[in-house]
């Protein structure tokens, strides 16, 4: 039986290099903030665009994001618009949900010309689909959501040299809940293709796909549609599964548009929440016209029901109305704009069966590659799958036969695949690029000379393909000797893949069986399990995982190698050192036999390395007399160094000693002589002397000083009758005759002084002497403050108003 391999693994085997693995597929990667889930080519070149540019948002844009509760992945600079306008690339990033644009050069993509606000023109979230380009006159049409929430979508026109228009705001008629997915500038039309919400769908909520256009020179209408389309229509697109129950494909995921054949191929899948299936379709752009001119579909009202209407204007070119002028927009023109909106028809595909389908699987991207074969011309459909592979697929050769699945092209190895985020064929070198998340990969679109033989070539069925007999090898045709000596027979599709993977059959059961583990034999309970469930075929993989298993293994022990000798216990004289092992070489289970011997050995070491003369210590001396007897003193003691002089430590040792405090001791010092003072009374005069008291706790009473005074004080009358003498009535002692002691008092209080500001708080005084009486004779003096202050006029300043003008 031949084998036909149908899935083509770019790496058969796990941990690879991402550069060159395969001939077939080559990846471009960048340092920058390169987002590769958008891919564009230079027409004017015919080349594909690849730089590299750092674009990070700044930390003041990402705070603000932050703060609105956005995600550290979310507030990044993620770019959604990569179109070639003439020598300039015009992009467009998320900005931390700040979206912003620059035009750059086509050739240095660092050098930025201008930059403007991204809004209208790109999403504010990543994650919403949009879509976008630039016509040959410089206008910007954007298919995408209007504001941060992604509550506004709109189809927008900006730039370039007309006036600025969109579709109605929060009006579900014209978009309800739109997920963009391409446009297109063809004729005098833009084209869009999205799909929403279905507000025609009176059961429950369902996804319906649309195909909607604007005339490019629609310039708005006036007081009525201002600033809004006024030729913006959209239909249904119909891809399904024909039968008395049709099971639709509702949701359109991606088209590619062949503009020589006017052919739009999309690929269409079930709801995410039901069971996963994919179609591919394929529409006629005369037939998409043709829904256009027909009737619409029309609701009066919210509680009525949508009926057909007739178009009134079905042989409508945009191309033959002049919009530079209002002449032609009447009132009725545009409030029919307003409301008929939504073609009744629906747009059917050129063939009633879907050109491919495939259930358990969602396609997420296409890419369509015309191919000239040796009878005729073919179409190959590149489908991305959401589980990051690529299906080649051979469009349908005639209506009677489907279309052949020709290759699955698989980009990573299967636990490290990666989404698809876009797909470019570039047919100057004939090669398909694939952009996923970090970088992007480039894919040959021939390999013919995978196949080796000439029943592997020519029943491949690939268009690209045929048998060169002259050469004797599968090549393409440009490489072929002639046309007539080139084989190919696309009559059919090829056999299908009979390519089987292995897998295991059910386990043995446990059986005896010996082993061998670290040169000791032992018994074990086995089973085992064959490659036989199906056993691979054609080139299949082989069975991963264990074949044997095994289980309660007796295992001897046996002894590690000796480790080294531990250091002497001693550095002279007569030591010991030892060594061990353990039984863990390998370590007994299961019944396994216990190692023999001991773990330890010990032995001498240093046994004839004597140890120098022993140097010691004398005893200590007693402690020496303390050097204070009280309040704390240091006394010291000795010892020496015997056999020697280098006994380690001090030869000296100090201590406090006799910390208990010294007693209290006193002092006074004798009279002084009488001395006259300057005070007279009565004729008489008066005399002082004075002496001094110290007490201190010292341990030697030398060691006072004089501190204290006390005073004597007497009386001597001029006639001598107190003889100032040391006894009788003369004798004043200070403290000891009271009736003479003289305390101080206080005078009354002065007036307030003036105040020292007129307003917002002065300060104003008074004072007293301490004169009524003085103190003398060792009165006491008075007590309390001489002088007093208050707060004055607090009241605050009035405003300063300026004088009137000199009349």
């Amino acid at each position: 039986t031949m084998c036909l391999y149908m899935s083509l693994s770019l790496f058969p085997i796990p941990h690879v290099s991402s550069v060159d693995m395969e001939p077939w597929i080559h990846r471009f990667q960048a340092e920058g903030t390169v987002d590769y889930s958008q891919l564009t080519f230079d027409p004017s070149q015919n080349e594909l665009i690849v730089g590299e540019a750092e674009w990070h948002c700044d930390e003041f844009t990402k705070g603000a994001c932050f703060s609105r509760g956005k995600s550290e992945e979310e507030c990044q600079n993620y770019i959604r618009v990569l179109l070639v306008n003439g020598d300039r690339l015009f992009t467009c990033g998320t900005n931390a949900f700040t979206p912003i644009c620059t035009n750059r050069t086509l050739t240095n993509l660092t050098e930025i010309h201008d930059q403007i606000s991204g809004m209208a023109r790109c999403p504010y979230n990543p994650l919403h689909n949009s879509t976008a380009l630039i016509t040959s006159s410089g206008e910007l049409y954007a298919a995408t959501a209007m504001d941060f929430s992604g509550r506004d979508p709109a189809i927008y026109r900006s730039l370039g040299g007309l006036p600025p228009l969109r579709t109605a705001q929060y009006n579900s008629k014209w978009l309800n809940e739109p997920n963009f997915v391409s446009s297109y500038d063809i004729g005098n039309f833009t084209y869009f293709f999205f799909r929403e919400n279905a507000v025609e769908h009176d059961c429950g909520r369902t996804v319906f796909s649309r195909a909607a256009r604007v005339c490019k020179n629609d310039i708005g209408g006036r007081f009525l549609l201002e600033d809004t389309w006024t030729t913006f229509m959209k239909a249904r697109l119909n891809c399904s599964r024909p039968g008395e129950i049709p099971f639709n494909y509702n949701e359109l995921q991606g088209t590619f548009y062949l503009p020589e054949l006017e052919l739009l191929y999309g690929i269409f899948t079930t709801n995410v929440n039901s069971i996963a299936a994919s179609a591919v379709c394929a529409f006629n752009l005369s037939a998409i016209t043709q829904v256009f001119s027909g009737p619409f579909k029309y609701q009066e009202n919210s509680r009525s029901a949508w009926l057909p209407y007739p178009n009134p204007n079905p042989d409508f070119q945009c191309g033959t109305i002049d919009y530079g002028s209002y002449v032609n927009l009447t009132e009725r023109n545009l409030q029919d704009a307003q409301k008929f909106l939504l073609m009744h028809e629906v747009v059917q595909p050129v063939q009633p069966v879907p050109y491919f389908m495939e259930d358990s699987v969602r396609f997420s991207h296409v890419a369509v590659d015309v191919v000239q074969g040796k009878d005729m011309l073919f179409h190959i459909i590149y489908l991305a799958t959401d589980y990051g592979t690529i299906r080649k697929v051979l469009s349908p050769l005639n209506q009677s036969t489907g279309s052949c699945l020709l290759d699955e092209i698989e980009l990573f190895p299967p636990r490290k695949r990666q989404p698809i985020r876009s797909l470019l064929i570039l047919h100057s070198s004939s090669e398909l690029y694939v952009g996923v998340r970090d970088q992007v990969i480039k894919i040959p679109l021939m390999r013919c000379n995978f196949h080796k033989t000439r029943e592997a070539c020519v029943g491949a069925r690939d268009p690209y393909c045929g048998w060169d007999r002259v050469l004797r090898r599968c090549s393409t045709l440009e490489d072929s000797v002639s046309m007539s000596q080139w084989e190919q027979s696309i009559t059919k599709c090829p056999v299908r893949n009979v390519t089987v993977d292995g897998g295991f059959g059910s386990w043995s059961g446990w059986g005896a069986c010996s082993h061998t583990d670290g040169g000791s034999t032992g018994s074990c309970l086995c089973r085992t399990r064959a490659c036989d469930n199906p056993a691979p075929q054609c080139g299949g993989q082989s069975c991963h995982g264990l074949n044997v298993e095994v289980s309660n293994c007796s295992r001897n022990g046996a002894w590690t190698p000796w480790t080294l000798w531990a250091p002497c216990s001693t550095s002279c004289g007569i030591g010991f050192q030892v060594r061990q092992r353990s039984c863990s070489n390998p370590t007994p289970r299961h019944g396994g036999r216990v190692c023999v011997g001991q773990n330890r050995e010990e032995r001498y070491c240093n046994e004839h390395l004597p140890c120098p003369p022993h140097v010691y210590w004398s005893a200590w001396s007693a402690w020496e007399r303390c050097t204070v007897p009280c309040g704390g003193g240091i006394q010291s003691r000795r010892r020496t160094c015997e056999n020697g002089n280098e006994c380690p430590g001090c030869a000296q040792e100090y201590q406090s000693c006799n910390t208990v405090p010294c007693p209290d001791l006193k002092k006074t010092t004798p009279w002084t002589p009488w001395t006259p003072v300057n005070i007279s009374d009565n004729g008489g005069h008066y005399e002082q002397r004075f002496r001094y008291t110290c007490k201190a706790r010292v341990p030697d009473p030398a060691l006072l000083e004089v501190g204290r005074q006390r005073i004597e004080m007497r009386y001597c009358s001029s006639d001598g009758s107190t003889g100032c003498s040391t006894d009788g009535e003369g004798l004043l002692r200070s403290g000891k005759i009271s009736g003479h002691t003289v305390n101080g008092g206080w005078t009354s209080w002065s007036s307030w002084s003036q105040c020292s500001r007129d307003c917002s708080r002065g300060i104003r005084s008074r004072k007293r002497t301490c004169t009524s009486p003085e103190p003398r004779y060792g009165g006491q003096t008075c007590l309390g403050p001489a002088q007093e202050y208050q707060e004055c006029n607090v009241t605050p300043c009035p405003a300063y108003e300026p004088p009137p003008p000199h009349m």
